[in-house]
């Protein structure tokens, strides 16, 4: 990949988020998982979560999710580095990019999803970028992404105590008057990124049969600035 068109750099801009099909090939997400299996069954890892603990029966807890494995794991942090991922982040971040944060998300059968958030509520630098690869099939079945195209414009928006059992983070965002959500359904290998100021999430794995597995990484500009977020705008100011 030499860049982005200007009329994807603009679709981001104007919706916050950016689809970009077969990023990865179907051979390297079959890897991914095959890797990523392997290390969930050494046991636990640091900053491994399977959610909140009051709903002992989601399998999240049983394969929780991973972070920051860059630090430790030399594929993450090769796959999370790759020229084509970070020429798109530069575009959309119209700076050079740095890896804040990768993460694996399992998903199994029967898995909560995420309450619809804003990244910038959990990492305050600003520009934030996300990026999400799927590992297989997502879609509404499985839990697919969920976003608010353009919500990223509202700014920092006030979050509230999730539904935990539909959600296995105990906060999400307040969701401004006329939010309208968009499933965004990916295929293995392809790569959502999007703003971290839009809202999204994701909603639990309804079959009994298949996983929801992605790759996903945080970027932020190499000039982005930290912030102190106003009181009430930061999944820490919720209740423990």
């Amino acid at each position: 990949m030499d860049s982005l068109t200007d009329s994807q750099i603009q679709q981001y801009r104007d919706e916050g988020f950016l689809v970009l099909p077969g990023l990865f090939s179907r051979e390297e997400v079959a890897a991914m998982i095959t890797h990523y299996m392997a290390l969930r069954a050494e046991g636990p890892k640091p900053g491994d979560s399977g959610g909140t603990k009051d709903h002992a029966e989601d399998p999240n807890h049983q394969y929780p999710r991973m972070i920051n494995m860059h630090d430790w794991d030399e594929p993450s942090s090769a796959w999370a580095s790759r020229d084509d991922l970070l020429v798109a982040t530069t575009c959309l971040l119209d700076d050079a990019p740095v890896l804040r944060q990768t993460m694996l998300y399992f998903k199994p059968p029967g898995g909560r999803g995420q309450g619809l958030h804003q990244d910038e509520q959990y990492i305050c630098q600003d520009p934030l970028l996300g990026l999400w690869i799927a590992l297989e099939r997502a879609d509404e079945q499985v839990g697919q992404m969920v976003v608010v195209p353009g919500s990223h414009r509202h700014g920092l928006l006030p979050v509230e105590p999730a539904d935990t059992s539909i959600s296995f983070s105990g906060g999400q965002t307040t969701m401004p008057d006329g939010a309208v959500t968009v499933g965004i359904d990916l295929d293995p290998g392809d790569a959502l990124f999007f703003d971290g100021r839009i809202i999204h999430g994701s909603y639990p794995n309804r079959t009994s049969d298949r996983w929801r597995r992605s790759f996903i990484c945080h970027y932020v500009g190499a000039h982005a600035e930290s912030f102190e977020p106003i009181q009430g705008q930061h999944m820490s100011h919720l209740p423990s």
